[in-house]
């Protein structure tokens, strides 16, 4: 293995779950998950199922590095639902290993776009949220 290979770097662990609207499933609802990490900004999407799933798969980088940096990778997940952008996710994910967002747990979320917005403070950062896991 080379000195200079570089490591992986998870900006965004895998996330799935179920969008719900008004405690009904969502269906076809296009969901945008935005990062921000080290001046670069990556925007994907995808749409809930016809049982109201959806599914990102990790989004890494490698890391090449070779002195000591500070992590930060700026998270949303947008839910677009009847010409409205509804956020479900947002956080500042302050560690580059899988799953670090929740401390180690994976990211399978149930999302009701209707409830308010509430706050976990967790460890290494703070999520502003209207999902549960």
């Amino acid at each position: 293995m080379s000195l200079f290979a570089g490591n992986e770097v998870f900006l965004f662990s895998r996330v799935s779950g179920k969008l719900t609207y008004k405690n009904e499933p969502a269906v076809n609802v296009t969901l945008r998950r935005i990062v921000e990490c080290g001046g670069d900004k990556f925007e994907e999407t995808t749409s809930t199922d016809e049982n109201s799933y959806f599914n990102f798969s990790a989004l890494t980088k490698n890391d090449k590095a070779i002195l000591p940096k500070e992590f930060v990778s700026h998270q949303k997940l947008i839910a677009e639902h009847q010409n409205h952008e509804i956020l479900i996710w947002e956080t500042v994910k302050r560690s580059e290993e899988k799953n670090a967002e929740l401390e180690g747990k994976a990211l399978n979320l149930t999302c009701e776009m209707t409830d308010k917005t509430r706050f976990v403070h967790l460890m290494l950062n703070s999520i502003g949220t209207n999902c549960t896991w």
